[in-house]
């Protein structure tokens, strides 16, 4: 294809070191900072965007469907990003 670089898909080992690096700080710092409410987050999440429960940072556990339905009701949610000394190596 005219105009596109070879990449490698797996990049150089210090891009993915950064990578895991940077997916460290964020985790640390919801780990440190937000309310942890298990798999209680779905209606945690509702109930603060709702106004029937405290405004705060919290974080827990949704399935799939949970964090859909919370998605297209407006409700802000994102993933966490796993823990990459808990994660297993690929290679």
């Amino acid at each position: 294809m005219a105009g596109t670089k070879n990449r490698s898909l797996e990049g150089s080992s210090e891009t993915r070191a950064m990578l895991a690096q940077a997916m460290s700080q964020v985790r640390q710092h919801v780990e440190d900072n937000f309310d942890y409410v298990g798999d209680s987050f779905a209606k945690e999440a509702r109930a603060i965007h709702e106004g029937k429960s405290e405004e705060r940072g919290i974080y827990g556990e949704a399935t799939p469907q949970e964090v859909k339905k919370l998605a297209e009701d407006g409700v802000p949610v994102a993933p966490l990003p796993g823990d990459p000394a808990k994660t297993p190596k690929l290679n």
